[in-house]
């Protein structure tokens, strides 16, 4: 039985495909589009999916999407009530505000717009409801686009369709996947389905939620408003601001803790004046392409702080400090949350999910600073994971009717799941054959290794001090380059973190790079050594051996780690030993492969990256290929 889940209609877009209850196949959209976040419907990574599984869509028993219009609708009319009389009271049109909010439904992993948008005027206003309206409607139309768009005639879609929440779609992400037979679970995002915050205990085939806080309180909207008063305006840059924090000193926390206060019982409240999102609307655009957000931020918030950072303009003092006091605020919340949680479930083990989830710093505290001890974040802990979480959830649901389709056995206890998701390895792969028919097509000149060699050779590259194109097997779900479309580099040379940044990645200068260490000796090179296989956690790294591995030490001693083990990719675990065997550092430096784009998908991809960057040798399955410009000085340093 094949169930197919579906993040749509606003960004990072994707794709998961289950048989029961074995995944079989994950990716985002924009990896096909090569438009980043990409938004809309996931056309191409449903064929993906289906193509992985050698199906049609006329074979898919179930299909769901993370979004449900129809949840919280009480509350949702409350809020539309409260805002068309406030509209009224001021002469502004109480009707359009109360569409507005009633059918907003794009289940935003930034922001969630309800009432009059400042300066657009009431025709601007109209077409902002229209599109929501027209937004949600899509969810009730799935059947239609799912035919419109891959091309099936509907009535061939004999499928169920499911709408499932969007944060119990991301707890399910956390849960069914997971090592835990019970655990605590938080889903920490922007907003979807009128909800920022949701905290939940799962058991067996079971997720029971426990507490949540509504629109439009969101520590998500805190961090995109700053981020966005910071200078990085566009979608999915709070990573930039997560990398400036450590540069500054937590100055600004009184004023961050008036901006977001905690409450009991786990919640916590925003200063709305600080805001638009909640009043005065805020332009976003969902249907296909990049998205875009509009300016979160009220003016209060430049009274406060002072002007907004222009895009581009050199960062300040001021600057950095706002960062490391927004993060330490957003630490400090976490924790508020989490101590609740464990006082509601007793027990020790975490799930954590959603777009606030990927603060890898918050994560790497979270066994220092809450009572919890053994954490999991799949891959793909942001909006793209939803499509993985209404998979499992289906799944589930269908495991404990009283009816359970044909194949599945009756199964009110006992877990909903047939493996562990340790790593992120579900996207397209590719033969040697299809990678050499698309290199000779360029004239390129390359040469074929066996395994042995090519993990060797890979590994002198490296240590010589070459920029290595990894490119192998299956692509990772979720933001983060796991070592099978990865830019390798050795940890060892402090000039190397610059050139990737001005020469590769073309990006901001303090940002920084990730450690993939080997398993095991996780714990020599730093503080903690909980496994961290998706790179989702900042651990200290050890004083005596920070000035061994200058290249992935951020300026206050941190590393964002992937811990590498040959369970989880053999590959890169045998490449990584062999850079071990001959250099006594059991680590590199590992960052995504693509250069203001998508990570890269297809061979095409990592070819055109290759040859309009500066990467010195490209390892693609077991071909390599050198820049002509690097042979001579290469062939002479091995000699």
């Amino acid at each position: 039985m094949y169930i197919l889940g579906i993040n749509a209609y606003h960004g990072d877009a994707s794709a998961a495909l289950i048989e029961n209850g074995k995944l079989i196949a994950a990716a985002e959209e924009e990896r096909f589009t090569r438009l980043k976040h990409c938004a809309g419907f996931p056309t191409q990574a449903v064929r993906y999916c289906l193509a992985e599984a050698n199906i049609q869509l006329q074979d898919v028993a179930h299909i769901g999407i993370s979004r449900n219009p129809s949840a919280h609708l009480s509350k949702k009319i409350v809020f539309a009530a409260t805002r068309a009389a406030k509209a009224f009271a001021v002469g502004k049109q109480p009707v359009a505000a109360a569409l507005a909010a009633a059918h907003a439904e794009p289940g935003f992993s930034l922001a969630e717009s309800y009432g009059q948008p400042a300066g657009n005027g009431q025709r601007g206003f109209f077409r902002q409801v229209v599109d929501r309206v027209n937004n949600a409607a899509r969810i009730q139309s799935l059947e239609d686009d799912l035919a419109l768009n891959l091309g099936v005639p509907k009535r061939l879609i004999r499928a169920q369709v499911h709408k499932i929440e969007h944060h119990r779609a991301h707890l399910a992400s956390s849960f069914y996947v997971s090592p835990f037979d019970s655990a605590a679970l938080l889903s920490l995002d922007g907003f979807g389905d009128f909800i920022s915050t949701m905290w939940a205990i799962g058991r067996n085939n079971t997720i029971e939620v426990l507490g949540q806080v509504e629109f439009p309180h969101s520590l998500g909207i805190l961090y995109t408003a700053t981020t966005q008063f910071l200078g990085f305006p566009h979608y999915g840059d709070e990573g930039k601001v997560m990398g400036l924090a450590p540069y500054g000193e937590p100055v600004y926390l009184d004023e961050f803790r008036h901006l977001v206060r905690t409450e009991s019982e786990g919640q916590f409240r925003l200063d709305l004046d600080y805001f638009r999102h909640h009043s005065e609307g805020v332009e976003m655009t969902w249907d296909r392409g990049s998205p875009f957000v509009g300016q979160i931020f009220s003016e209060a918030f430049s009274t406060l702080f002072g002007p907004a950072r222009s895009e581009g303009a050199p960062l300040t003092k001021r600057d950095s400090n706002l960062a490391a006091s927004l993060q330490l605020r957003l630490e400090e919340v976490c924790w508020h949350i989490l101590d609740h949680l464990y006082e509601q479930t007793g027990l020790s083990d975490l799930g954590l999910s959603g777009g606030v989830a990927y603060n890898s710093v918050m994560n790497g505290k979270v066994r220092l600073k809450s009572p919890f001890q053994r954490v999991f974040i799949q891959a793909a802990a942001g909006d793209s994971g939803t499509a993985l979480g209404v998979c499992y959830q289906i799944h589930a649901n269908l495991l404990s009717s009283a009816n359970p389709p044909d194949g599945l056995p009756a199964q009110k206890s006992g877990l909903a799941r047939t493996e562990l998701l340790e790593g992120a390895y579900t996207g397209p792969q590719f033969s040697d054959a299809e990678i050499c028919r698309e290199i000779e097509g360029r004239e390129l000149t390359f040469k074929t290794l066996d395994d042995e060699a090519l993990f060797s050779e890979a590994a002198y590259d490296i240590a010589a001090g070459l920029v290595v194109g990894w490119f192998q097997g299956r692509m990772e779900f979720g933001p983060r380059a796991l070592g099978n479309r990865s830019i390798l580099v050795d940890p060892r040379r402090r000039e190397l973190k610059e050139i990737l940044n001005l020469r590769i990645k073309k990006r901001e200068s303090f940002r920084p790079f990730a450690p993939s260490v080997l398993q095991e000796h996780a714990d020599t090179y730093f503080e903690q050594d909980y496994p961290a296989p998706t790179m989702l956690m900042v651990y200290q790294i050890r004083p005596e051996r920070r000035g061994e591995i200058p290249a992935v030490c951020h300026i206050d001693g941190s590393g964002r780690l992937q811990t590498v083990s040959p369970s989880t990719n053999y590959r890169f675990y045998a490449l990584i030993s062999a850079f071990y065997r001959l250099t006594g550092i059991p680590l590199v430096l590992n960052t995504s492969f693509n250069e203001n784009e998508p990570i890269v998908c297809t061979p095409a991809d990592a070819l055109d990256c290759f040859q309009r960057t500066r990467i010195d040798a490209l390892y693609i399955g077991n071909q390599v290929i050198r820049r002509t410009d690097i042979n001579a000085r290469e062939l002479n340093e091995r000699d």
